[in-house]
């Protein structure tokens, strides 16, 4: 009996097809959970670290336990920053050698980095303190006006255009934050807080570090993207090594001016638990988690990234403190949110300005 079998050519064909069809699933599959992947780090580290700092700042104390010092964290932070970097850096790099790997992180052009580690010390130091003063809501939504700050920078120091859109989502973000403190959240506090506790904290305070914060951060990053346009490039990793290396002899400054005393009595680790070291990391791994977002994503997937984030933590802080939100808080968040997304959907057209649009910035000042 003759049994039919297809043109060797024809075989041939169905195979190569095959074949791309399946690497090209492959590919896709792999691109989308890198993508899904980085997004949901990003969202769980905003998140897990607003309220793990929310939570040290605010727990209760047993006995004569002292509270961590912030600074110290801040430094701690920088320094497993560097180490885990310059681990990667080496990875990357297996032929390069140890001692040009020393001296590519004091180079130079390294000196250029001092300016925007100091002002990321500064406002890692803010960060802790407006969680000490602010519930999460506030804090979190009256931080998204570091897009003000980094809009108006990039306009500034760079030249770069802004669409009519962005300029309008700038306005309705400025009115969302206002709204916001508009809230009676911080008068009805949080219920689990001890008396205490509520004594010591400062709103006033709490919400001028926020804004300091939203400042250094708008310009250290449009500066961190001037100097990285005047220099050669170099890898991530190794970028990250030269700021946290900086950050780590800026962050001394407040350890010994500020914290000496208390350090020399309880130790530098003083007050560390669980809870700290989680928060040490979290924090630590905050440029890495936005470089990949960068690398598999977009800033349009990053800005609702953090329009989630901002929405979790509230809901989280609500149940797991019983913080009280009203109406105001409800729509001065929604405009924040809405404004977050407006910035970040219409950006300047390419035939209408040469450069990158302004809402490239954020991203960066982060990594």
């Amino acid at each position: 009996m003759h049994i039919y079998s297809a043109h060797p050519a024809i075989n041939h064909q169905r195979s190569f097809f095959f074949s791309l069809r399946t690497s090209s699933y492959s590919i896709w599959m792999s691109l989308l959970s890198a993508k899904t992947a980085s997004l949901s780090a990003l969202v769980l580290q905003q998140v897990g670290l607003v309220l793990m700092i929310r939570h040290s700042r605010m727990r209760k104390l047993e006995g004569d336990a002292m509270p961590y010092l912030a600074s110290t964290a801040v430094v701690t932070a920088e320094c497993l920053k560097l180490a885990l970097n310059l681990s990667l850096q080496l990875l990357l790099t297996k032929r390069q050698k140890l001692s040009n790997v020393f001296k590519e992180m004091i180079s130079p052009q390294a000196l250029y980095l001092a300016v925007p580690a100091f002002l990321y010390v500064a406002q890692n130091n803010l960060l802790f303190v407006a969680l000490g003063n602010l519930t999460v809501p506030v804090y979190q939504v009256t931080n998204q006006g570091k897009l003000l700050t980094t809009a108006a920078c990039s306009r500034v120091m760079l030249n770069k255009s802004i669409s009519w859109m962005q300029y309008l989502s700038l306005l309705i973000l400025a009115l969302g934050v206002a709204v916001v403190q508009l809230s009676s959240i911080e008068r009805k506090g949080d219920s689990s807080l001890t008396a205490v506790v509520k004594q010591d904290q400062n709103q006033l305070l709490g919400l001028v570090a926020v804004f300091i914060s939203c400042a250094t951060s708008g310009f250290a990053g449009v500066y961190f993207e001037k100097m990285l346009k005047s220099t050669e490039q170099i890898s991530v990793y190794m970028r990250n090594c030269q700021l946290a290396l900086w950050s780590v002899f800026l962050g001394l400054a407040p350890v010994l001016l500020q914290d000496f005393q208390a350090i020399r009595q309880h130790g530098f680790f003083a007050g560390y638990d669980g809870v700290v070291v989680c928060v040490i990391i979290c924090q630590a791994m905050t440029g890495l988690i936005v470089a990949l977002v960068m690398k598999y994503a977009d800033t349009i997937l990053k800005g609702f990234a953090t329009s989630v984030a901002v929405v979790l933590a509230t809901v989280l802080s609500i149940f797991i403190w019983n913080a009280q939100v009203d109406g105001w808080f409800i729509v001065g968040t929604a405009m924040v949110m809405g404004a977050v997304g407006l910035y970040s959907k219409y950006p300047v057209k390419p035939n209408d300005d040469s450069t990158p649009a302004a809402g490239s910035i954020e991203s960066k000042s982060l990594v």
